[in-house]
């Protein structure tokens, strides 16, 4: 049997190959939307893809099915709970697939989705029992799906569901069986996995607490509490992965723009996203940007920041950075993707247009500035858990979540200065903060980690 991990990182999305070279057939799991590595070592296993199972219908990403289908003319398989409307074949319990050596179980696993299902895998080749079970989001290294996603009012319904599927039906399967899901460390459809990408059923019966012999009334309590807020384009994702994405090919070309053409655009509502790092966004950047830096999770902020349905323009620091955060954006569902600005942020200036910037302060610096300014807020956009362990004795605590979905009360005649634990929230706050119109605001450099520094060696 062939069996290959691929990984998104940042996403923390986990997809497989799996597939028997003797007879030349594989199939890919829960794909990403970027599909040329499937195709890519399937040619060189010498694999015909003819099929693509999702094992849920994903909130977090845009699913790869409808694409790889497209360039294979594989079959696509979703639980009929999924509602698809795209062509594709319904999978039941207990439905059997062969890929030579290799085969596939469909167990139905309701719990983070009504729809998911877990694959059980038996290579042929070596054995008949079952060799490992892809979970989907049912079951993490070190943690279980969510069960929230499907909306508060079937959370009750969910979280039985979830400790069913963990509890029973997986309880035919022994300890030695291997598990592999579909995300990992940096995915939102959990409160903390692992960065392994497989662990065992019996270490995590032994080491997993929410597999552990748990008491359903104490499951119940700790998953419908405690999860990360979604980002706004969750909705979007689920929807366009129910109707069908629209292929790569048909999303608009992602081209080069002038300053004129920018202008134009962004006047006519489109949205500039800024991927430079802090420092450089903070010296200098076009009035309205929204920082979200290149990093391999960004993608959820811009998903908390920007609507999917919105134009953007990427302003960067090369065209290779630009393309790079338009192939990253696309993961998410951002279609609309016009373009990006050519020559950057310094051919805009060349050519004396409007600048607007984000003074970073130092830890020294904004010391001074509170000695002198009473009225100076320092406005904290960490979570809860992260206030909790401390922070600037006068800050003001608002969550960027908060800040993002409700704004603030502050005058916009106040001086601000935004801080998170690093300094990338903070510009994404701050950024936030500029383009709804405050202009005296401030950024923390290094964040709670700066400030905790300083004050070690004070």
């Amino acid at each position: 049997m062939f069996f290959q991990q691929f990984k998104v990182e940042g996403l923390g999305c986990y997809s497989y190959l799996i597939g028997c070279p003797k007879e030349g057939v594989a199939c890919v799991v829960d794909p990403e939307r970027h599909v040329e590595r499937y195709l890519d070592v399937a040619q060189e296993n010498g694999l015909q893809i003819t099929d693509v199972f999702d094992t849920h219908l994903h909130a977090d990403h845009i699913t790869g099915s409808r694409e790889l289908a497209a360039q294979t003319g594989a079959t696509i398989h979703v639980h009929p709970a999924v509602e698809a409307q795209y062509p594709h074949e319904p999978v039941c319990e207990g439905q059997r697939f062969r890929f030579g050596a290799a085969e596939i179980e469909i167990i139905e696993t309701p719990g983070h989705t009504p729809n998911s299902v877990t694959l059980a895998v038996t290579d042929h080749a070596r054995s008949d029992d079952v060799q490992a079970l892809l979970t989907g989001d049912l079951l993490f290294v070190g943690d279980i799906g969510r069960p929230d996603l499907a909306g508060e009012d079937l959370l009750d319904q969910q979280v039985k569901n979830l400790y069913d599927s963990l509890y029973s039906k997986l309880s035919r399967f022994p300890d030695w069986t291997e598990v592999y899901p579909a995300h990992g460390e940096g995915s939102l459809c959990g409160k903390g996995m692992s960065s392994k990408p497989m662990t065992t059923l019996g270490f995590e019966r032994r080491n997993n607490p929410l597999l552990n012999e748990m008491p359903f009334d104490e499951f119940h309590k700790l998953m419908t509490e405690g999860f990360q807020v979604r980002p706004d384009n969750f909705a979007d994702m689920v929807e366009k992965n129910r109707k069908g994405p629209a292929l790569l090919r048909e999303t608009p070309a992602f081209t080069r723009l002038a300053a004129g053409q920018v202008e134009k655009a962004s006047g006519n509502g489109a949205k500039l996203v800024d991927v430079r790092d802090q420092v450089a966004f903070g010296a200098a950047f076009l009035p309205g940007s929204i920082n979200i830096g290149m990093r391999p999770n960004s993608v959820n902020w811009l998903g908390m920041v920007v609507d999917a349905s919105s134009e953007i323009i990427v302003v960067a620091d090369s065209e290779a950075d630009a393309r790079e955060a338009a192939f990253r954006f696309r993961r998410a569902g951002y279609d609309r993707l016009i373009g990006y600005l050519a020559d950057g942020v310094s051919g805009w200036a060349m050519q004396g247009k409007q600048l607007d910037h984000l003074p970073q302060l130092t830890v020294d610096s904004l010391n001074h500035v509170l000695a002198k300014y009473s009225d100076h807020v320092v406005l904290d956009v960490r979570t809860d858990a992260e206030w909790q362990t401390g922070h600037i004795e006068v800050a003001v605590h608002t969550p960027i979540s908060d800040l993002i979905h409700r704004g603030t009360d502050l005058p916009k005649q106040r001086h601000i200065t935004t801080v998170c634990g690093s300094g990338y929230r903070s510009n994404i706050a701050g950024s936030f903060l500029k383009s709804l119109g405050y202009e005296q605001v401030f950024s923390l450099i290094g964040g709670m980690t700066a400030w905790n520094a300083a004050r070690r060696t004070a």
